[in-house]
């Protein structure tokens, strides 16, 4: 939870921050609306207007700008005050309405530079920050779901550990009882033997008199016949299974299922009568032929084995549903509507194909493992509904109050069931906004307490955030999915490895029940061929032909001798071993990225040009060339910017600007010409291997030069080819080899499209069979009179009479169709392709649910049930199938991202970690010599110094929102005095700050930089707005000179200066530096994936431009905001589009399509007479292919780059991460200053201490733990005592992630440094010896060494004074009790005394890297010169240091001592301890004069 709460406050800060900037901007703006002169009503209630000529939007002639207007949305939705300020921002952050707010302040402000502030606000604050808790949301999830599977197992071992002592104490007590009673036992048993003896000669006499008796009767001809039946019945029953079992069979049904489909999706409003006779009898001929397999299957495998199948028992199912259906429309009891739905339940069949196609199968099985998942999150989000909906009714019901004109809208709160489906919609965030403003209106409207309403959709809204955890589940499912297909290839390596893979009955076998257990007949035995189902005991198996069994013999028997002879080749194996299609992509190896250029090939060019020809080797040299490749990548990227440059409508201004592109082109052609033919005389046309026609990205490339040459010559008629010369724009993706990250995003867009096709399949049947059922319940009845009183179209002819804005029109009647619709398969698709985006469909619900009867106009409510269907769909689509579809991409990010390590040892965490150790570099910190200086650079970096600056902050924030709309003056100068004290409090925080640091310094500071900035920008806006003010009257300057506008523009440019303020607040808490990092982090990873999306945007603005340039405005869709005219309008439409603002609403628009305006179709610009029609049908391709790229797919790398990122936020906090490492920096700097990146080796012990686990040690670790710490750290010691930077830091993310730690250490820094030179090949050799050091000398010095020798000294000297003490204690006991005392005391002491090298290995094994450290190297090698001799110290030796040889073995003791296992501090030691001295007085002087002692402190000092 701790994660989220850092999150929210990040969306606090981002709309805060917008607020304030809107607020300061925009503030009162949206009152102004254009009125009649006369009436002095509001004319248009949509646009709001400005009397500035040269910005906005101004009203005709006959009217005037006026403010007096409550302003857009009810005067909901503006920039006021922070209250409405914050909601606006909300909203638009919520990607509802945020165009129509746009447009609106575009109207008064110009279109110049508003869209950068709402575009900036969409990107960072729903691309972003939306998807950091979606991503945060899943990986708190999947720790949960970890959590939760370990208390399961933790569970079942429990009882089964707690089931084995049960049984194990009933064991005993058997055998306790058998003991007991053994004589009984014996006696028993003798009586037991002695009747079974006779018992067996009586049964025997019995049987013979039988056979006699039997021998005479005759066999009755009743019973023969009955045994002749049943034998015909089995065999007929094992061919029938066969018959069942077989793939013809199989294949049969999948045939009729299809044909099935095919005739569900004839269906159409107004078909033919034939067409309805042949549906009928088809429908007949299905029922029939599907009941006869049921049939069949019931028979072949007996009723019981059957049903054991779920999709039998699902077959059964639907097929009774039909057969039902069928009687009741053929005795006409029920109309053809309702139960006909079940028919396209038979299209569920269609999975069954799944069986034969693996990766198909694992991701229908990784669904239906989420589906468990997914039913309780539908339960938690069914009471949710219901809990929020019955609030809703208590608050709202009846409440929602709408105009006597308008129509009452669905969403409202009167009834149960509406209060539901609105909770729905709210939940699904489409039009939540409508909703909001009626609820506001409900309790009184703006500016008056009914504003608090909004608090309960906002809540809502925020709720359905956690609907992300579909996605959570998504992804891990998918994980589970990968492991099956894993699971599965290294099924498929055994198989091939083994003899009998080379058999084909045998596989055939397998293959058949794996199969057929996955998906069908579960129950059924695999034994035999045959696949008998064992229902009768064992009689079938038993009756097994006896041909059958030879085969099975021989089969077993060629196996055996195949084994034996083990002569399979490898060759035969890898020939052998099937290719599969694998849920994942493949890995980024098997992509083939040609990296160098390829050879002239063999063959002769065009039959003239011979491979050693010398003109087609010059020709090879030139296009091979870098500078020629830089050229043409140039061309392109100018080429493609003349494309942006064109003028689609081709007005009169602009010919010669189209003049110069054209002379532009015809060189560009001419170029991109010679390349082709450069590159064809090089690789030939097509007819030898490596041909230049035989890549497909060079057809491409053929294409877009022949369609450039053809669309130069004088033939104007075939101007749609011009479309095509935007292909060219797709030829820079050759580059992408040169930008790694860039081509890794690539390639994972290539990889997820190609293997993303299981998921579109399953999601496009879905789709396919809910448009089916659409089309059954809705085909013809989606048509309405523009006069509603009439129903039918005979009915709507004529005009009439209805008021708008207060005045009465005349209009006249039109039968109009949704243009959404029903009527037929296709439109069925399309309709619910737009329900699946979330775009528009509670206007279709309203119209579904009014639907009546084919032919009719809408009766209000008539069907409210049609609901289920939309909910249905959205759940398994939208909420369901998507999140899956945006999973995988995620999931193919995060594995494609990982593959370029896959040979690594290290994990991810490791190697983010040692890259910022090897990259770090130390800071300056500069800290004045001069004593006043000195003084001040005190004073401006001591806490209370930050404190009060911090709190200055605050109060800025909180002036800032106390602005708001038509202030009185008292309030506005007391605002401006508080502005130019905090000026003055920042200026001179700039000023002292500038005094302490110094130039240099001070600016060498990103922080310091932006506060100069924004302290300048305050003063500049003071001055300005102070200049302003001391004009008599400055509103009569702004309208009548020029100069008062701009000035007036600069004033609100300068205003931003004190919003920006607000920075500040993110430089305080660590927690929100830590994500700003992090994010930072993000940015480096997302300009690959942002340049993609500009590429992407680029190409479908250019097609855009060419395709629907020429269409005319109609002031309702296509407005002076949303149109293709400009490269520029076109970008707009499509990041609109891409949030999914209306999309499918300009598709309509710009397609011929004419349901819902039939006398008025999409015009030209230029008026043509002989083109009627404006609109392309290309439109529908466009948009489809735009919302699935950029929408699912693009939009979707963002959240797999924040997810990958800020994984950390959901790890344990407790691993050190890379985010950590950043405290070690800055807290180094206190020790280094001027960043030499040196300390004394006695610093880092403090040092580490100040810092907080996992980096650091802690302020409560001991000083003698943090000692033994560094000598696993052990860093190299330079001759002064220091030790450097990257090798303290490195040392650190070592010792704690555990990298290499283990075994030899000379041999585990050498895997190291190869690891190091691998994976950062840029390393300088001089940093990798300082990290890590190769093997050397054995005697060099390092700080491991030199606190192991510290350590052992200060052992040494507790030991003494312990010594000493235990003799004035037992001066008068005897030597042995003396030994004994000290024997009781410790048995280290025995030890150390002893220099008993067994007893110390037997009672405490030593690690092997502890063992064999490079710290011990000089000790070993004298215990190995001297032998275990040198080991045994005399008893003299405790009171004075030992010389001679004896010193190197007893300090190898001690270390190891120190050294050892547990390395605990015995409580004697402890308690001595608190008694006499700190940790911290240790004395650093050296007790013992040996060789290692001597060269270390020799060194050191």
């Amino acid at each position: 939870m701790i994660p989220l709460f850092h999150i929210a406050f990040l969306v606090l800060f981002v709309i805060i921050i917008y607020a304030i900037i809107g607020l300061e901007l925009f503030s009162g703006i949206l009152h102004s609306a254009c009125r009649d002169i006369e009436t002095k009503s509001i004319a248009d209630p949509e646009r709001c207007c400005t009397n500035e000529t040269d910005v906005g939007y101004t009203c005709p002639p006959e009217q005037i700008c006026a403010g007096d207007w409550e302003g857009p949305n009810f005067g909901i939705t503006n920039f006021d005050n922070i209250g409405y300020s914050m909601l606006t921002v909300f909203q638009c952050i919520s990607l509802e309405g945020w165009t129509d707010i746009m447009y609106k302040v575009a109207d008064v402000k110009g279109n110049t530079w508003v869209w950068m502030y709402f575009v900036s606000m969409v990107i960072f604050g729903n691309f972003f920050v939306m998807n950091l808790i979606l991503g945060v949301l899943s990986g708190e999830f999947s720790k949960e779901r970890e959590k939760a599977k370990n208390r399961g197992d933790f569970q079942k071992s429990r009882e089964r550990q707690q089931f084995e002592e049960d049984l194990k104490g009933y064991l005993n007590w058997i055998t306790v009882a058998e003991e007991l009673d053994l004589e009984n036992d014996q006696g028993q048993k003798q009586e037991d033997q002695d009747s079974l003896g006779n018992k067996d000669k009586k049964s025997q006499e019995g049987s013979q008199s039988n056979v006699n008796m039997n021998g005479d009767q005759q066999t009755t001809t009743c019973k023969s016949y009955c045994k002749r039946f049943d034998k015909v019945n089995r065999r007929m029953r094992r061919a029938c299974r066969k018959a069942v079992k077989s793939q013809t069979f199989y294949w049969a049904i999948i045939v009729l299922v299809f044909l099935n489909t095919l005739v569900l999706a004839t269906e159409h409003y107004g078909q033919p009568p034939w067409l309805d006779e042949f549906q009928e009898s088809a429908n007949f001929l299905f029922i029939v032929l599907f009941t006869m397999e049921m049939l069949l299957k019931m028979y072949a495998l007996g009723f019981q084995g059957y049903f054991v199948s779920l999709f039998n028992r699902f077959d059964c199912f639907v097929m009774l549903c039909s057969v039902v259906e069928m009687a009741l429309t053929a005795t006409k009891t029920v109309p053809q509507l309702g139960i006909s739905v079940l028919r396209c339940v038979r299209l569920l069949r269609v999975f069954k194909v799944t069986k034969y196609w693996r990766s198909l199968s694992n991701l229908v099985a990784s669904l239906l493992n989420s589906i468990q998942s997914i039913f309780s999150l539908l339960l938690l989000l069914f009471l949710f509904i219901m809990i929020f909906a019955l609030l809703g009714m208590q608050v709202f019901g009846g409440k929602f109050d709408y105009d006597d004109e308008h129509e009452k809208e669905k969403h409202n709160f009167d009834t149960f069931w509406q209060a539901v489906l609105t909770m729905f919609q709210i939940l699904t965030g489409e039009d939540w906004n409508v909703v909001m403003y009626e609820g506001i209106k409900a309790y009184g409207g703006a500016g008056t307490p009914g504003m608090l309403a909004s608090i309960y959709f906002m809540v809502i809204f925020i709720c359905d955030i956690l609907l992300n955890v579909f996605l959570a589940i998504a992804v891990d499912n998918l994980g589970d999915a990968e492991d099956m297909d894993n699971e599965d290839i290294e099924k498929e390596k055994e198989a091939a490895e083994n003899a009998e893979a080379g058999n084909p009955q045998l596989d055939e076998e397998k293959g058949e029940t794996d199969d057929e257990y996955l998906n069908e007949e579960e129950g059924y035995s695999t034994e035999g061929s045959d696949h008998e189902y064992d229902e009768t005991g064992s009689e079938e198996v038993d009756e097994q032909e006896p041909e059958d069994r030879d085969n099975l013999d021989d089969v077993l028997v060629t196996n055996d001798t195949k084994q034996q002879n083990g002569d399979i080749k490898k060759q035969d194996e890898d020939l052998m071993k099937p290719k599969t299609v694998t849920l994942r992509p493949r890995r980024l190896s098997e992509i083939e990225i040609k990296q160098q250029e390829k050879p002239i090939p063999e063959g002769s060019s065009f039959f003239i040009f011979s491979q050693n020809n010398c003109f087609r080797v010059l020709c090879y040299k030139i296009q091979n060339n870098s500078w020629f490749k830089n050229f043409i990548l140039v061309c392109i990227l100018v080429s493609s910017l003349t494309l942006a440059m064109e003028d689609p409508v081709g007005s009169p201004d602009s010919e010669q600007k189209g003049e110069i592109l054209r002379t532009i082109d015809y060189f560009f052609t001419a170029v991109f010409t010679l390349e082709l033919l450069l590159k064809l005389i090089t690789y030939g046309l097509v007819l030898h291997k490596d041909a230049f026609c035989r890549s497909a990205f060079n057809l491409l490339d053929m294409l877009v030069v022949i369609v450039s040459l053809v669309s130069l010559g004088p033939t104007q008629n075939i101007g749609f080819i011009k479309i095509l010369r935007v292909f060219r724009v797709l030829r820079p993706l050759r580059a992408i080899n040169r930008a790694k990250g860039l081509k890794h995003v690539v390639q994972c867009v290539i990889v997820a499209i190609k293997t993303i096709g299981n998921i579109l399949l399953v999601t496009n049947l879905l789709q396919f069979m809910f448009a089916v059922m659409g089309v059954q319940m809705f085909k013809g009845k989606f048509f309405r009179c523009s006069d509603t009183t009439k129903m039918t179209e005979a009915e709507c002819h004529g005009k009439y009479l209805i008021y708008e804005n207060g005045k009465p029109v005349i209009n006249s009647r039109e039968w109009l169709k949704n243009k959404f619709n029903f009527d037929d398969v296709p439109n069925g698709m399309l309709t619910l392709f737009t329900v699946s985006t979330f775009e528009g469909w509670p206007n279709l619900l309203t119209t579904s649910m009014d639907s009546n009867k084919e032919d009719h106009g809408p009766v209000e409510n008539s069907r409210p049930l049609v609901a289920f269907f939309y909910i249905s769909y959205i759940i398994v689509i939208a909420f369901f199938m998507v999140n899956i579809f945006v999973g995988f991409v995620i999931v193919t990010f995060q594995k494609e991202g990982e593959q370029e390590y896959k040979d690594c040892e290290l994990d991810k965490n490791q190697r983010n970690c040692i890259e910022f150790a090897l990259k770090a570099k130390p800071v300056r910190r500069y800290i004045p010599k001069h004593r006043i200086q000195y003084k001040t650079w005190w004073f401006v970096t001591s806490q209370q110094f930050e404190y009060v600056i911090f709190f200055f902050i605050v109060v800025n924030t909180i002036a800032l929102m106390m602005k708001f709309n038509d202030a009185p003056k008292w309030y506005k100068i007391i605002l401006d005095a508080l502005n130019m004290i905090l000026t003055t409090v920042f200026m001179l925080e700039f000023v002292f700050k500038l005094a302490a640091f110094r130039f240099k310094n001070y600016f060498g500071d990103a922080w310091n930089t932006t506060d100069f900035i924004l302290v300048v920008g305050s003063i500049i806006d003071i001055v300005v707005t102070q200049v302003n003010e001391e004009k008599d009257d400055a509103k009569v300057i702004v309208k009548t000179g020029n100069e008062g506008g701009n000035l007036l523009k600069y004033i609100t440019f300068f205003r931003l200066f004190r919003a920006m303020r607000l920075i500040k607040l993110l430089s305080r808490g660590e927690r929100i530096r830590t994500l700003l990092w992090t994010f930072i982090k993000s940015f480096q990873a997302l300009p690959y994936v942002a340049l993609l999306i500009v590429l992407l945007f680029f190409i479908y603005a250019v097609v855009g431009m060419q395709l629907f340039g020429k269409i005319a405005l109609d002031n309702d869709v296509i407005t002076d905001y949303n149109n293709f005219q400009s490269f520029g309008g076109a970008l707009m439409v499509l990041f609109r589009s891409a949030t999914g603002e209306a999309w499918q609403d300009i598709m309509m628009a710009l397609s011929p399509n004419k349901d819902e305006r039939p006398n008025d179709p999409p015009r030209c610009v230029i008026d043509d007479p002989q083109i009627e029609n404006c609109g392309s049908m290309l439109a529908y391709p466009y948009f489809i292919s735009f919302s699935l790229l950029c929408t699912f797919l693009i939009i979707n790398l963002f959240v797999a780059v924040i997810m990958d990122n800020f994984d950390y936020l959901t790890r344990d906090w407790s691993i050190l991460g890379p985010h950590h490492l950043d405290e070690f920096v800055r807290l180094w700097s206190e020790y280094d200053p001027d960043a030499k990146g040196r300390i004394k080796h006695l610093d880092v012990v403090t040092l580490l201490r100040k810092i907080s686990p996992p980096l650091g040690f802690g302020k409560l670790c001991p000083h003698r733990t943090a000692c033994k710490r560094l000598v696993s750290m052990n860093m190299p010691l330079n001759s002064d005592g220091t030790v450097n930077f990257n090798a303290t830091l490195f040392a650190v993310v070592r010792t704690q992630l555990q990298i290499k730690t283990t075994g030899v250490i000379d041999d585990c820094n050498t895997e190291l440094r190869a690891i190091i030179k691998k994976v950062w090949k840029r390393t300088s050799p001089k940093l990798l010896d300082q990290v890590v050091p190769p093997p050397g000398d054995p005697n060099e010095i390092t700080v491991g060494k030199f606190y192991a020798t510290f350590l052992i000294q200060d052992y040494f000297r507790r030991f003494r004074k312990r010594k000493e003490q235990a003799a004035q204690v037992t001066e008068q006991m005897t030597l042995q009790a003396g030994l004994r005392t000290l024997h009781e005391a410790g048995p280290e002491l025995k030890r150390t005394i002893s220099g008993n090298l067994d007893e110390i290995v037997s009672e405490a094994v030593e690690p092997m890297h502890r063992r064999n450290h490079t710290l011990f190297g000089a000790v070993w090698t004298s215990i190995k010169k001297h032998g275990r001799e040198s080991f045994h110290i005399p008893h003299s030796s405790k009171a004075k240091p030992p010389n001679g040889t004896q010193d190197g073995p007893t300090l190898s003791i001690m270390m190891r001592r120190e050294l050892g296992m547990d390395g605990k501090i015995p409580e004697e030691e402890m308690k001595y301890d608190e008694g006499n001295q700190s940790d911290e007085e240790i004395a650093m002087q050296p007790l013992l004069h040996g060789k290692d002692s001597e060269k270390i402190f020799r060194a050191i000092e």
